[in-house]
């Protein structure tokens, strides 16, 4: 009861404080900041709304968490030294820090991580960006006569972060450069970590790792856990962020960092480092290496600062994007909740889509499913494939004849066992678009854009199935991409989230490669489909065959890429049941199938990573916290 108590008041207390700072914030004129910053305060608060937010429990077991996995004891730093002791070549990493008018003990807090490094072949250049205050000066003056490996170069004129970091990159020596702000931290083996990556990949271009939050009461909070490289994710914003470490020779190439992109010049760096490597060539380091601290300028960036930033991402994406794909037509706008939205154009014309629904009665399901097709959605040309396999009832069949009137409606029969990859790959072979959208009939279309929406990805040459967000009829989510691993092997990420929830990083709202999406709403071009023999209808009749057919895709090289931006209802297999005995055997029979043709993949899934539970797909941290691997792992 007590617990139960202390619980409200500390929730109550949490909220007033953050509505005050909102409030303050509308009064000074900051009132973009103002609105983004109620708008997640209302879609995450618990109570203030009527779904789920998992992410309410990260927040509580945050602290211990940051703790438990930041936390260096004597026998690992020992293990640490010793691995060391036999390398052969340990790298030179060279640490830039800008730094201007920093707080005198945050900036020694700073120094002072790096100075601790268990990993001790590194040297920290700094760059004092003609800073007014008297005590930056000695500071760095002092750190330099202590430690040889410090070096500091002051700045005549301030020429803000773009300029000071490039003269601190001019100390550099070493083959890689760490970024690193002047008031945040390193973990004390963040180097090593960093270090034996390289030593044991040493062609790496680019390395990040984890990173948490200090907040003002010097408590870690807020642990950003990353997935593997994910192009799409980045495009919309720089999830990659801290710790960032680079080859050296990568950013001389590409001109260091450009003046006039302030407020996103790290997001621009990489940008331009990224077109010259190749993904094999980045590493993610599944560990929190950085502190980041937040409460600094948290109140005191303007809303033109902010505005800034966006103008200066944007024109840094749209350079990439123009550079690596010449020939793509795109237009680039601010999503909803800041970040960066993608629109691809369609080729001209619009290639013909068919649109393929198996079906066995359930004419309810069907005739919603249809009127919401051909109703709402406003994608220029497509034809509807109705498969019919053995429908019983007089009404049925009487809708088939009615409903094929309809110039671009036909219903095919496939009699036989309910075999749903066997049916998909029959109707294909029928379809006459050069895209097929795989579509359950028990899905009803929401947006009219979404087919749209999905093509315009589809038909990139990098991407092979595209899904879609599918939400119960309650509002919640039921898919927002397919996340492998744990007891039931593949899970929907975000399922049982309200649909207008950021997810953990804005994620649930951002395009982004996934290993696998639902077969419920699948979009792939038709040459794409068939290059992987279609669907493995040997074994996986009814269960996994959409995780199957996606990791197949990637296997030839094409990405699985989930939308926000394409919305539909799933009522979700209503019109199959739950199954008896013989559907669990069916069951553990497809499971141990994936399980001997995709092991890697399902024991590690790149895009969720290691520090959430797989129990589900809701990025909830593991509740054992994951502990650290030793450090010879």
């Amino acid at each position: 009861m007590k617990e139960t108590i202390f619980t409200h008041l500390y929730q109550s207390t949490r909220l007033l404080g953050k509505l005050l700072m909102i409030g303050i914030w509308h009064m000074i004129g900051m009132r973009g900041r103002a609105t983004n910053r109620f708008r997640t305060l209302f879609l995450t608060w618990p109570n203030l709304n009527n779904k789920i937010d998992p992410q309410q429990l990260n927040c509580t077991n945050a602290l211990a968490l940051c703790t438990r996995l930041t936390t260096i004891t004597p026998t690992d730093r020992l293990a640490m030294s010793r691995d060391l002791g036999d390398w052969q070549d340990p790298p030179l990493i060279s640490v830039v820090i800008p730094v201007y008018n920093t707080e005198a003990s945050l900036l020694k807090d700073a120094i002072a991580s790096i100075q601790n490094q268990v990993y001790p072949h590194w040297e920290l250049c700094v760059a004092d960006d003609a800073s007014p205050h008297d005590h930056v000066r000695p500071i760095l003056e002092e750190a330099a006569r202590a430690d040889p490996r410090i070096k500091i170069l002051y700045r005549q004129e301030n020429g803000h972060i773009s300029e000071a970091s490039n003269s601190a990159l001019s100390l550099a020596t070493g083959d890689f450069i760490a970024l690193i702000d002047h008031d945040d931290q390193l973990t004390e083996d963040a180097l090593y970590w960093v270090a034996k990556e390289i030593e044991q990949k040493p062609d790496v271009d680019l390395i990040y790792s984890d990173e948490d939050k200090i907040r003002e009461d010097g408590q870690l909070d807020a642990p950003h856990f990353k997935p593997d490289w994910n192009e799409e994710l980045f495009l919309t914003q720089n999830y990659i962020n801290h710790l960032t470490v680079l080859r050296r020779s990568l950013v001389k190439a590409v001109g260091g960092f450009r003046p006039g992109f302030e407020g996103s010049q790290d997001h621009d760096l990489l940008f331009r480092v990224l077109l010259h490597t190749q993904p094999e060539r980045i590493i993610h380091i599944p560990r929190i290496l950085y502190h980041w601290r937040v409460f600094r300028g948290s109140g005191s960036v303007s809303d033109t600062d902010l505005r800034q930033a966006i103008d200066a991402r944007q024109r840094a994406a749209r350079e990439y994007l123009t550079q690596k794909y010449p020939e793509r037509r795109f237009r680039l706008t601010k999503a909803s909740n800041g970040c960066n939205r993608i629109h691809y154009g369609l080729p001209d014309p619009a290639p013909l889509v068919s649109i393929i629904i198996p079906t066995r009665d359930g004419l309810d399901l069907l005739r919603a499913c249809l009127s919401s097709l051909l109703d709402k959605t406003n994608y220029p040309a497509f034809e509807i494939l109705i498969v019919d396999n053995e429908s019983q009832h007089t009404e049925t069949h009487a809708y088939f004849q009615q409903i094929q009137q309809l110039e671009n409606v036909s219903v095919l029969s496939y009699p036989g066992a309910f075999n749903y990859s066997a049916i998909n790959n029959f109707a294909v072979s029928k379809a006459k678009g050069s895209v097929v959208a795989l579509l359950n009939n028990d899905i009803e279309v929401i947006e009219a854009s979404w087919l749209t929406e999905m093509v315009s990805n589809a038909v990139r040459p990098e991407i092979g199935a595209v899904g879609a967000k599918l939400l119960f009829t309650d509002g919640s989510v039921q898919h927002a991409g397919v996340l492998l691993g744990g007891p039931a092997i593949a899970n929907h990420a975000f399922q049982g989230y309200a649909h207008y929830h950021e997810g953990y990083q804005s994620r649930l709202q951002l395009p982004q490669y996934y290993q696998a999406v639902t077969g419920a709403c699948l979009v792939v071009e038709k040459h794409k489909y068939l290059s992987v023999g279609g669907m493995e209808d040997e074994v996986l009749k009814v269960a996994f065959n959409d995780i199957d057919f996606c990791l197949r895709l990637a296997e030839q090289g094409y990405h699985t890429l989930y939308t926000p931006y394409a919305v539909l209802h799933h009522h979700e297999s209503m019109t199959r049941g739950a199954g008896g005995s013989g559907t669990r055997n069916r069951l553990r029979q497809e499971s141990a199938y994936l399980k001997r043709r995709w092991p890697s993949a399902i024991e590690k899934d790149k895009y969720y990573n290691r520090h959430f539970s797989n129990e589900n797909g809701k990025f909830v941290y593991a509740g054992d916290f994951k502990s650290p691997q030793k450090p010879t792992d």
